[in-house]
């Protein structure tokens, strides 16, 4: 495992890259994150699947996007535009380094991040674990936060969900869970449904997701997606595993199962 900085057009980016050894050309799997505080959570089941991979024989970077992490700029300043720089800059220096085949593995948001990416840019395959299918809902349930902070707060004005929206689109930033939120970020996210995206040109895109029990069914968003999907002739498969939410969970946790299934898909792959 190496700690570096990419050079990036909006300042050095931090990532940890598993290289193999002795290898001229090397397929390469990039770790998009996800948002905010999910991000942190789930830093420990990251890295061991980049170890797994890994081991498998194949490079991996596990990247901060700008504003987050140790990579260059504050939260604040992001934009989902910015990242989408980074994105393309990151893969650039690879390619100088000696990769040869990308794969974009995203978590959450982090997999829509990935995905809008690659709808406009040539990606070998797409991983994604448990993915955003569609931003507003996502900013609705990341504002919800700051109202729960309010009614938890006596002294602070109640406030709805609808008016903090209304005061990003406004384009004024406001702070939730300790993240201040760039309007120019969260109108992108707003506007971004997965379905709407052009994937065809990517070999293969692998859904993920986690549940409770074996017996429960695959949610209907994800099983809508795929045939989304498959109806616009783009190949892609949806995978479901028992494991924990371990983004959204309050101790640090892992899903086993998730390991084991990704190296096997990659594997499929590469």
């Amino acid at each position: 495992m190496q700690p570096l900085f990419i050079p990036s057009t909006f300042g050095p980016l931090f990532g940890l890259l598993f290289r193999p050894v002795n290898a001229a050309k090397w397929p390469v799997i990039i770790h998009i994150p996800a948002f905010a505080e999910e991000m942190n959570k789930a830093r420990r089941m990251v890295n061991l699947q980049a170890q797994a991979f890994a081991e498998q024989g194949y490079a991996v970077l596990i990247l901060d996007l700008f504003g987050t992490g140790d990579s260059a700029g504050d939260f604040g300043a992001a934009s989902w535009d910015i990242w989408q720089n980074n994105i393309a800059d990151t893969i650039e220096w690879l390619k100088q380094q000696g990769a040869q085949t990308i794969t974009l593995w995203g978590l959450r948001t982090g997999a829509l991040l990935a995905m809008d990416y690659a709808s406009r840019n040539p990606i070998d395959h797409l991983l994604c674990w448990q993915p955003v299918l569609n931003g507003d809902v996502f900013i609705n349930q990341f504002l919800r936060l700051q109202v729960a902070a309010a009614m938890m707060d006596s002294t602070a004005p109640p406030i709805k969900t609808a008016e903090l929206k209304r005061q990003l689109l406004a384009g004024q930033a406001i702070e939730v869970a300790g993240y201040q939120l760039n309007p120019e970020l969260v109108k992108s996210l707003l506007a971004l449904r997965a379905e709407q995206l052009n994937l065809q040109t990517v070999a293969e895109t692998a859904i993920f997701e986690l549940a409770a029990s074996a017996d429960q069914p695959v949610s209907l968003g994800n099983a809508q997606f795929l045939l989304s999907l498959q109806q616009a002739c783009c190949t892609a498969s949806l995978i479901q595993v028992v494991g924990d939410f371990f983004w959204a969970s309050q101790e640090v946790t892992v899903a086993p199962d998730l390991l084991k299934v990704s190296v096997d898909k990659v594997n499929q792959w590469l």
